[in-house]
């Protein structure tokens, strides 16, 4: 059985989702197919026949092409034994078709909706109400094409699954808030790799050549610090004015709420002989 695919990362994968059916017949096999394949007397013949209709000469050495080719193969054979006539087989054979065209659309669980796809197909070549749907088949050859579809395909729907549709791998990530990821094994012994010992910087200290400044280096040099020495002695400057405005201000209002408490105790005491 051949292996299934890998999906590469970034590839749109389809979710599973409803398909709505209608009036399949001659839309795969047309007439001259049909006439094709009533020509095929064995199987071999009649793989010969399909291989060349839907390009799957290859079907001996391409694994996928062989198991699609033996479901159209055996799809064509049960038709033959219920006695279908041409439109019914072109039919039966579309519907088996599309149904498996939706089964491997998706890599993820969808026998719900194929199922569903596949009865309204049935439904749409059961029912006379043109021209949403033919009477082509009858109770009892809807029953007998559900019951050989249910048995064959559905029973082994996943098999079809494995091999048709490409293998999908979660890589899940988790983050807390407020603490620090932890690193993996292998960047933490390239870091170590990576960070040079006390050795090497010395090493690599005394291999790296001291530059010689120039002369307008230093003159520049010089200038730079003189005028940053000046302002930061203008700011502290300022910097104690300002301070010493605001003590002597301080000063003032603690000052003056003296004295007021001391006027308030002066007009109490007075009050209090008049009361003697």
């Amino acid at each position: 059985m051949p292996a299934p695919t890998e999906s590469t990362p970034g590839t749109k994968i389809i979710q599973p989702r409803r398909h709505k059916g209608r009036v399949v017949v001659w839309e795969d096999l047309s007439v001259n197919h049909m006439d094709a394949i009533d020509q095929a007397t064995t199987p071999d013949e009649l793989r010969s026949i399909l291989g060349q209709i839907f390009g799957m000469s290859d079907h001996r050495d391409n694994l996928k092409n062989g198991v699609l080719m033996d479901l159209f193969v055996y799809t064509i054979l049960h038709a033959r034994r219920q006695g279908f006539n041409k439109e019914q087989t072109s039919a039966f054979f579309s519907i088996v078709k599309r149904t498996h065209a939706v089964c491997v659309e998706t890599p993820f669980g969808n026998v719900q909706e194929c199922y569903n796809y596949f009865t309204e197909l049935l439904l749409c070549h059961g029912t006379k109400r043109p021209p949403f749907s033919v009477d082509l088949f009858d109770a009892d050859q809807v029953r007998n094409i559900t019951d050989y579809v249910v048995n064959t395909y559905f029973r082994h729907f996943k098999l079809y699954k494995y091999v048709f549709t490409p293998k999908v791998q979660l890589d899940l990530t988790m983050k807390y808030v407020g603490i620090p990821e932890t690193p993996q094994p292998e960047e933490e012994e390239q870091k170590e790799e990576e960070q040079p010992g006390p050795d090497a910087e010395a090493a690599e200290q005394q291999e790296e050549p001291q530059e010689v400044e120039s002369p307008r280096k230093k003159e520049l040099r010089s200038l730079i610090q003189s005028q940053l020495a000046s302002q930061v002695k203008e700011l502290r400057q300022s910097v104690d004015e300002q301070l010493k405005i605001n003590d002597q201000v301080l000063t003032q209002k603690l000052a003056s709420l003296g004295e007021g408490d001391s006027s308030k105790g002066g007009r109490t005491s007075s009050r209090g002989g008049k009361r003697k």
